[in-house]
């Protein structure tokens, strides 16, 4: 349960147009740990100030502002102000937007005041959530999304040329990266990881969180959480979402679920319409 007694999170999964889930929260205690999105996250401002780390800077998001995140981009979020924050977020699959872009957008700012835009977006937002039919659901969300990409996306995002010494370092913790994907569901160490990257313990730590702008454990969790939150989307069961993420069991993550996403798992699958069958008695 929430603190606060005005506080609510609402995800609702589209019945009419794949990869693309809605959510709806007022949130004032509540601060979320780091944690990541496998797709887009586009959203607006409605009502106080949140503020949110990404890419390692701080930035402040008051009413009227667009928050634009890429995919896997780790973030937080908790109230700036006393009264907290009102806001609505649309979670597109990359796939999806490829697809009504014809392209692989990149947002190069997370947070933009346009009040305008963030009207329009929350006003398209709550005819979406009530959408009764797919031509309905999807034209409104087409033409959101066109606006907004239009506006703040870029086709590619542009990539300095990079000395050798920095290609090592990428190539080496891309390495770690696919070394915890691998093995998510099972155990990993630090020293493992470190010898992953050729490096000794506290170099790969530094080396890390330099890149990433988190720690190493930071990111395990918040990929751990990620994952978790896809295989309940797909109807798996808490106890076993739990283990495919390397949870030691279902009460771990359901603490690190409500911290990332603001609900429980059986909170999360009621809401977006996969809360699997209870068992048959015998």
């Amino acid at each position: 349960m929430f603190q606060h007694p005005s506080e609510f999170v609402s995800f609702k999964a589209s019945p009419h147009l794949r990869g693309v889930e809605l959510y709806s929260a007022r949130l004032v205690d509540h601060a979320f740990a780091p944690h990541v999105h496998d797709g887009y996250s586009l959203g607006a401002i409605e009502a106080g100030v949140e503020r949110f780390r990404y890419q390692g800077a701080e930035h402040l998001a008051p009413a009227g502002t667009l928050v634009l995140l890429n995919p896997d981009e780790l973030h937080t979020g908790e109230a700036e102000v006393d009264a907290g924050w009102t806001y609505q977020m649309l979670y597109i699959e990359p796939d999806t937007l490829k697809s009504l872009t014809g392209s692989e957008a990149w947002f190069p700012q997370a947070a933009v005041h346009d009040p305008a835009l963030a009207a329009v977006f929350r006003r398209v937002f709550r005819r979406m959530w009530h959408a009764a039919d797919d031509i309905a659901f999807a034209s409104e969300f087409t033409q959101l999304v066109d606006a907004i990409v239009a506006r703040y996306g870029r086709n590619a995002r542009e990539v300095k040329p990079a000395t050798a010494a920095e290609q090592r370092r990428m190539a080496a913790m891309r390495r770690v990266l696919e070394r915890i994907e691998a093995q998510l569901d099972g155990s990993l160490g630090i020293d493992m990881l470190a010898a992953e990257a050729g490096l000794s313990v506290f170099h790969f730590v530094r080396t890390f969180s330099a890149t990433f702008h988190v720690t190493p454990h930071q990111y395990v969790q918040a990929r751990r959480a990620a994952r978790a939150k896809s295989l309940l989307a797909q109807r798996a069961t808490p106890s076993d979402a739990a283990a495919a993420a390397g949870l030691t069991d279902q009460s771990h993550l359901n603490r690190w679920f409500k911290r990332t996403y603001g609900v429980t798992p059986a909170q999360y699958q009621q809401q977006i319409g996969t809360r699997p069958p209870a068992p048959q008695r015998a």
